[in-house]
């Protein structure tokens, strides 16, 4: 049974539209970690996979539209290891922190790009500064509610003061990466490791 040539040449080209789409944002990615979101043209990232930017525009529809694309491809190579650390299980598994700063070290891009479009979207009308609020305080929540679970089970000092020291551990996690891609002579995985053993040993019953 022969297939039909107009299904067919739809399938082709919703996979060309995909490879585009993918080219498109792997550009993107490298412009805006090296320029910011305010800074890159469309124009230079068309410019990298030989398009137009309304090329660009007819793919996406807007550049506010890539760049949440771009963040969320992102999110996605880096993937979120918070996730698999349980403060509720014991303070040493905060030790798993140290991965994120060794897979950072490895792909400085990714976290430049994290760093750059988060200080680019303190202002509520940016187009992702919901997003980075809104990851902000979920990250929080969750390593708070650890912390409590981790009172709870007596694996963590009953007097911390969980919301204080999620807070801390987040204001380390962003201060680090700042400090690291400005001096890349700084380990990174040195100051996670030194700063996690220094929580650990403050948030010990």
């Amino acid at each position: 049974m022969s297939s039909d040539p107009a299904t067919t040449e739809l399938k082709g080209q919703a996979q060309r539209g995909a490879k585009t789409r993918t080219a498109i944002i792997d550009a993107a990615l490298d412009v805006f970690a090296t320029r910011g979101y305010r800074s890159s043209a469309l124009g230079e990232i068309a410019t990298r996979v030989g398009l137009t930017p309304a090329a660009i525009l007819y793919h996406f529809g807007s550049k506010e539209a890539l760049l949440l694309a771009v963040i969320a491809e992102r999110d996605r190579r880096a993937g979120d290891l918070l996730t698999d650390i349980s403060l509720a299980n014991g303070l040493e598994s905060l030790r798993g922190l140290v991965r994120i700063a060794e897979l950072n070290e490895q792909r400085p891009g990714l976290a430049a790009l994290h760093t750059v479009l988060q200080a680019e979207s303190f202002e509520p009308d940016t187009p992702a500064h919901t997003y980075f609020l809104e990851r902000s305080r979920r990250v929080r929540g969750w390593i708070e509610t650890g912390l409590r679970e981790g009172q709870r089970r007596g694996t963590v000092r009953a007097d911390l003061d969980c919301g204080a020291k999620a807070r801390e551990l987040i204001a380390f996690l962003e201060g680090a990466a700042v400090l690291w891609l400005i001096d890349r002579e700084v380990s990174l995985v040195d100051l996670y490791s030194h700063y996690v053993e220094a929580f650990v040993a403050d948030a010990s019953p």
